[in-house]
């Protein structure tokens, strides 16, 4: 317990945060494993209220609370020794609106990018530009060692609420991360052996590409297809029509296309569930909620969208082992290389993290380069690119937004670009044609 302020602070590690440690170690000195948010603030912004807000939400919860100390390869928790949020620059406004934006854009790209010492300070920071107009952009930035992508969306929920009820009124208490943790691993010998009856038998895929290299850090590639604004309502009635989420039927047509495309029989699919039923904590909490598909699946052979609809259903009631838990059963208890895996990691994004609050509107900025409309961003491949795990395709459908669009991250060393491009555009063809 943090004396200064009654707060809770972490004092170990979880699994999870182990692991990515262990990557933070042979990565030091990069933003690599940096995550965050920019929010646009249009209304009349109170810097005060705001930066009040800020504090308070860091302090709500118990990773962003807990003070970070790297020694060597030894990493030990404690009390944070900061929590202010600090006003990154004050542009010239006497620049045309192109040069403003571009240098917004600049100047949270290098706050985003620099590295956290780990000196005993928290994983967490934020930068206000003021606009001159009374609005401005902040932007949030996290190791993931605190942070993923659902907890992100819990924080600026509370970023809202905070600056709604200003400085005289506390937010409520969050849950612990360390409790939420020591729950699951409650419950962890009988998701192990879920996990280790669900993928009994499974067998080497063939995935028709040149096997990639084992290592943390392989060659990362990402495809970016602009969508047409219309293939977003008809993935959702094409879905009710079947009986399930977008997500599920998503994650059943890309399923089915690469059993087809890889030649594979079998094929363990991951998606990503953070669990958050029960539970407002933040931190590294996702899981890949994985799901076997294919002819020789326990559930037999009767259609993807129907194995895909129960091993969802039935995944999710068994989180409390993790991804790299499972690749372990299967490489170590089943005899599976782990370069011959072939996760495929699907996920139906929106843009939701949009409110009113006190007069203020919190909106995502966009901190991209300016395309045109309906351009698709060159690949270099010379150019390093995501970091993916080996043998893994990345899906994620942004069906909302100003620019709705398909984004698939790929291990160049194991898909072809022209691979994932045939993928990719059958894989669209499917869901337009209803063939999920």
């Amino acid at each position: 317990m943090n004396r200064a302020n009654g707060s809770a602070y972490a004092t170990e590690l979880s699994c999870q945060q182990q692991r990515l440690w262990e990557v933070e170690c042979v990565v030091r000195g990069s933003a690599l494993l940096h995550t965050g948010i920019a929010l646009r603030l249009d209304g009349m912004l109170d810097e005060k209220r705001l930066s009040h807000a800020v504090a308070a939400v860091f302090q709500r919860h118990e990773l962003l609370n807990t003070g970070f100390h790297a020694d060597g390869e030894r990493l030990t928790l404690g009390p944070a020794t900061h929590h202010e949020p600090r006003v990154l620059h004050r542009p010239d406004l006497r620049a045309d609106r192109a040069g403003h934006l571009a240098e917004v854009r600049r100047a949270a790209a290098a706050a985003h990018a620099e590295v956290f010492p780990l000196a005993g300070e928290a994983l967490a920071r934020a930068h206000l530009t003021l606009l001159g107009d009374g609005s401005g952009v902040l932007l949030l930035t996290f190791h993931r060692l605190v942070m993923d992508l659902f907890s992100l969306h819990q924080v600026v929920t509370d970023l809202q609420e905070a600056y709604r009820i200003g400085p005289d009124e506390p937010l409520p208490p969050a849950d612990r991360y360390t409790a939420l943790l020591a729950t699951r691993e409650h419950r962890r010998s009988a998701d192990r052996e879920f996990w280790r009856t669900e993928l009994s038998g499974f067998p080497t895929p063939w995935i028709g590409e040149r096997r990639p290299q084992p290592g943390w850090l392989p060659d990362g590639a990402e495809l970016r297809v602009p969508l047409d604004a219309a293939l977003s309502g008809l993935i959702q009635a094409n879905a009710r029509a079947a009986r399930c989420t977008p997500t599920v039927y998503v994650t059943a047509a890309a399923a089915r296309r690469v059993l087809e495309r890889s030649g594979a029989a079998d094929l363990v699919l991951g998606t990503m569930s953070a669990n958050r039923m029960n539970s407002d904590a933040v931190g590294p909490l996702a899981q890949a909620v994985l799901v076997r598909v294919g002819p020789s699946a326990p559930h037999g052979d009767q259609g993807v969208l129907a194995q895909v609809r129960r091993g969802l259903r039935e995944g999710i009631a068994h989180q409390g082992v993790e991804f790299e838990d499972i690749v372990d059963l299967l490489t170590d208890g089943m005899g599976v290389a782990r370069d011959d895996l072939a996760p495929l990691s699907v996920s139906v994004t929106a843009d939701s993290w949009q409110g009113s609050v006190a007069g203020l509107a919190f909106t995502l900025f966009d901190l991209d380069d300016d395309r045109g409309e309906g351009e698709v961003e060159e690949e270099d491949e010379g150019a390093a690119g995501p970091v993916v795990r080996p043998s893994q395709l990345d899906l994620e459908f942004n069906l909302s937004g100003a620019r709705p669009q398909l984004v698939l991250t790929y291990d160049r060393r194991c898909f072809g670009a022209p691979w994932c491009e045939r993928f990719a555009a059958d894989l669209l063809t499917d869901l337009a044609t209803a063939r999920g």
